[in-house]
C-alpha cells in the first residue's frame, strides 16, 4: 500500500486521537475507516438505513399502549 502523508490541524488531530481511542483503533485505522465511510456515502448517495426492529421489548402490544404506559408515571421522578 502506498504511503500518504496527511497534515491535520491540531484540533482535528486531537479529535481523531480521541475517537480512535474510544473505538479501540489506531489513529491510522480510524482515519482509513472514516475515509471509506465518506466515500461510500458519496458514491452510493445515501447512508445505511437502520435495521428494523431497532429493539425487541418482548411486548407485542407496546406500540398500541404507549400512551397509557407513559400516563402511568412519565415525569413522576422529575426527569421528564
Amino acid at each position: 500500500m502506498p504511503e500518504v502523508s496527511l497534515h491535520l490541524d491540531e484540533d482535528i488531530k486531537q479529535r481523531v486521537a480521541e475517537a480512535a481511542r474510544v473505538h479501540g483503533m489506531t489513529e491510522a485505522d480510524y482515519m482509513r475507516e472514516a475515509i471509506k465511510r465518506v466515500l461510500s456515502e458519496e458514491i452510493i448517495g445515501e447512508r445505511p438505513r437502520p435495521t428494523l426492529p431497532l429493539f425487541d421489548s418482548g411486548n407485542p402490544s407496546l406500540a398500541r399502549s404507549v400512551d397509557e404506559i407513559l400516563a402511568e408515571g412519565f415525569g413522576r421522578d422529575g426527569l421528564g
